[in-house]
This record gives C-alpha cells, structure tokens and sequence, in this order.
C-alpha cells in the first residue's frame, strides 16, 4: 500500500472516529439524564458511546427490540468496567469512585428492564430469559415460536437448534438449515451454525454429510489446519467419492455466498 493511500484510509477513521464523538456529545447536550450516570474517564470507551446510543433508541423508539439492544449493552458496559474496579488509582481516587457508581446504577436499570420484559413475546428477549435467569417459561415459550415471523433470524434459529438437539435432532438440523438460507449474498455467516450441523451429522453417524460440511466450513473460514485424520477416523472414502463430495461442497459454498442456499 503506498504512503498517499495509507494518509488517507487514517485521516478517514480519525474523522469517522470524530464525527461518532461529536454525535454521543450531542446526544448527551440534548439529553443529560442518557449519560449522567456513567464514567467519565477514557476506559471503555466504546462501550461507553454503545450504551448511550442504545439508550437513545429506545427512548426514540421504545420497542421489544430495542429493549433487548438496550440490555446488552448494558450487560457488555457492566462486564467492561467490573474488572477495572480491581485497579488501584495512585492519582484520583474518584476515577474509581465514579465507576463503582456507574455498575451499581447499571445494574439497577439493567435488573428493571428484566422484571419489564419477563412476559415478552419477543423471542429474543425470551432467550435473555431463558440464558440469563434459567426461566423455563420464557424456553417454552422461545421454542413454540419456531416457525413465526421474528423467529427468522440465524442467531434465533441457532440458539433453537441448540435447543431442540437433545431431543428431536431433525428439527434441530431443519432450523439450522433455515438459518443459513437466511443470509443474503455476500453477507458474513455465522460458521458455528455450521459448525453445529457437522456435530449433528457425526452423532448420527452421517460421515458423508459431516465431510462435505466440514470442506464448506473449511472454505468459509479459509481454515488450513482442518483435522481430517479425525474426519478419516470415522469413514476412508475413495478418490472418486472425495471428488464427488467436493463438488457438492463447491456447490454449496457459492450458494451460500451468493445467498441462494435452498433451506432444506
């Protein structure tokens, strides 16, 4: 890359980097209460401006869905700033201070919004339930929405495959097929949904379906150091089978980027 070309791919994300600045700023002129209780200091700050930003959707937009964008970010705010509290400040106590009081206040508002959207029908933030609390009720409730609209996310159907695998591995595979025919051309894919459909097809014993998979999965993250000895340890195909099997890998591979997966 030449120097030219390098200046300006910098002075870009500084300005980027500038421009998302002045944006939290104003948001926090216009709206004091969205950033009053949080640290001020340079440490997560990213995680900081997510926050704020989230808070401000939701207060634009009140929504099931931004709620749950709103809970994540306090969650990711929270889990940023915890270890930090362990660092001893020579200089000014109150850089501490001022953290211990921004989790305290977190946690309040994060622990408020779970006791609003205990009975959510957004799947979503059935899952927070069910992941974060153990609630059986909100699991229930997340499975019996397989096939409804707001379950057609590849996160949703993911989070159901693994779900539902103990029990009824077909419906399990089935979701995670549904998510990969989800995602549109060029768009980045999730490879643990692949990854999870290999560990399917080996529990079933389907060595041919696991070793095509396991090529596209190869392709899809340019993995070099698959262990195919593993793969080897199960079932030895022929030359012509693994030619075969590869083809359809190929296949499968630019469907998938070019987002015309057929779910199965």
């Amino acid at each position: 890359m030449n120097t030219k070309l390098t200046l300006i791919i910098v002075a870009t994300a500084v300005f980027l980097t500038g421009c998302e600045r002045d944006r939290i700023r104003a948001i926090c002129e216009s709206y004091p209460r969205l950033c009053a209780n949080l640290h001020e200091d340079g440490w997560c700050r990213f995680e900081r401006s997510n926050l704020i930003r989230a808070r401000y959707q939701q207060q634009e937009a009140p929504s099931d869905a931004n709620r749950y964008v709103l809970m994540t970010e306090l969650e990711t705010y929270h889990d940023c700033l915890d270890p930090l509290l362990d660092i001893e400040y020579t200089d000014r106590q109150e850089r501490k201070n001022d953290k211990v009081e921004a989790i305290v206040l977190v946690r309040e508002e994060l622990a408020a919004l779970e006791q609003q959207t205990r009975a959510s029908d957004s799947p979503y933030l059935q899952l927070w339930h069910w992941r974060h609390h153990g609630d059986r009720q909100a699991r229930s409730r997340f499975i019996a929405q397989a096939d409804s609209p707001a379950m057609q996310q590849p996160e949703l159907l993911k989070a159901l495959a693994e779900l539902l695998a103990p029990r009824d591995k077909k419906a399990a595979e089935q979701a995670l097929h549904r998510a990969l025919g989800l995602y549109q051309a060029r768009q980045d894919i999730d490879t643990a949904i692949i990854a999870n459909l290999i560990n399917l097809q080996i529990g079933e014993r389907r060595y041919e379906d696991a070793w095509i998979w396991t090529r596209v999965l190869a392709q899809l993250t340019e993995q070099r150091g698959v262990d195919w000895e593993r793969m080897d340890s199960y079932v030895r195909f022929s030359p012509e089978q693994q030619r075969q099997m590869q083809q359809q890998a190929d296949n499968l591979v630019t469907r998938l980027k070019n987002g015309s997966y057929i779910q199965r």
